[in-house]
């Protein structure tokens, strides 16, 4: 199989998932694409493509966002970025990969067996989630795991979970993508290879956004469980 084929599997996959669940997209396809790309563009490619998948997303259930909710967690996020730049230079990676798998992994078993604790809707609950959210974006590029757990428990149904995720990684998008414009990331070799994967990016978006119409709400709750609890497993695992 050819490299491009693989990375169409790859970005095909990855939508669809995140199509769905609103979230996993860099789950599913960085490894496989990081086998014949290197990192240099893999990572802002990434950026790239999730930016459509989110504005998709969000276009899809506009009507669920809930932006007073959205707000405080991103204000947060911005805030601790660069406490997370810097965890990334003063601790060992390897040994702080493995403490936040571990725990995303034991918070995600929590739950699958039926226990929440709802928070209410205030700035004290809210802004923390943002303010682990932003470390983490910091320290792996990893943003999304206390958003997700955070919605999970709170129980909201399926369009809102999903309209208040891509809402929130929208705005970490534009962002980040404004940083990588500044540091002259986007290079044309980036360009170039996220403008090949672009159909199939609208193809699995496109099926990902279907599906998840025809999931029930129990069955797409497990779902984003079991998807943040593999988002763990990989952390622990390849630190090991």
């Amino acid at each position: 199989m050819s490299s491009m084929v693989l990375g169409g599997v790859a970005i095909l996959a990855g939508s669809v998932v995140q199509g769905c669940a609103g979230f996993a997209f860099s789950l599913v396809a960085a490894p496989f694409l990081l086998f014949f790309l290197p990192q240099q563009v893999v990572i802002p490619m990434l950026v790239l493509v999730s930016l459509g998948l989110n504005v998709m997303v969000l276009k899809d259930c506009w009507g669920s966002l809930d932006f007073r909710k959205v707000l405080p967690i991103l204000a947060g996020g911005v805030l601790t970025l660069p406490v997370g730049i810097w965890i990334l230079t003063a601790l060992d990676p390897r040994s702080f990969r493995l403490f936040v798998g571990g725990f995303i992994v034991l918070v995600s078993l929590v739950m699958m067996s039926g226990w929440r604790k709802p928070l209410p809707y205030r700035l004290w609950a809210l802004l923390p989630i943002g303010l682990v959210s932003g470390v983490l974006n910091g320290s792996l590029s990893m943003s999304g795991p206390p958003v997700v757990l955070f919605l999970s428990n709170q129980g909201v149904d399926k369009d809102e979970f999903r309209a208040n995720l891509a809402a929130y990684f929208l705005s970490l998008n534009l962002f980040t993508i404004g940083l990588y414009l500044y540091r002259g990331v986007l290079t044309g070799q980036v360009m170039m290879v996220t403008g090949a994967y672009v159909p199939v990016l609208l193809l699995g978006t496109w099926i990902g956004i279907k599906g998840a119409k025809l999931l029930p709400e129990r069955v797409f709750r497990k779902m984003t469980l079991l998807l943040i609890a593999a988002t763990g497993s990989v952390m622990v695992l390849s630190n090991m």
